[in-house]
């Protein structure tokens, strides 16, 4: 299992991860997921979960470094992303999508599950999210 809590952990790994089949789509995937974090996403859960479950689970998740959900789950709402979309592809949409979430000055989204939360929150969730799907491959 893979543990990343920065982007600065993130692109590390990332420098040393061998090109494998569907790593350009789950990439892509999880730069969906910081996009969404500054744009807003498509759906969200209903006002119970990102009140309650959502932040408890966050909050789980945050404490201990990692995270494990649906690899398969698309982002609600989201647009379908090709399973055999190149690395390269992939990986430069997670590039742009961490320098955009870096310079981001204003106000973050709130996430369609956990609610409103911090800068460091948010990019602790995300690199956690990029290693659960980099640990799903060999």
């Amino acid at each position: 299992m893979i543990k990343l809590t920065s982007f600065a952990e993130v692109l590390a790994q990332l420098a040393i991860t061998p090109s494998m089949p569907g790593l350009g789509a789950a990439l892509s995937h999880c730069a969906q997921s910081i996009e969404y974090s500054l744009t807003g996403f498509p759906t969200q859960r209903g006002f119970l979960v990102r009140k309650l479950v959502g932040p408890f689970i966050l909050r789980k998740f945050l404490r201990q470094g990692s995270m494990s959900h649906d690899l398969k789950a698309p982002i609600p709402g989201a647009p379908e992303i090709p399973p055999a979309l190149p690395l390269s592809d992939g990986m430069a949409r997670l590039n742009r999508a961490i320098e955009q979430f870096r310079s981001h000055s204003g106000a973050l989204a709130p996430h369609f599950a956990f609610g409103d939360m911090s800068r460091q929150d948010y990019e602790r969730l995300h690199a956690m999210h990029i290693a659960d799907h980099l640990s799903s491959f060999p």
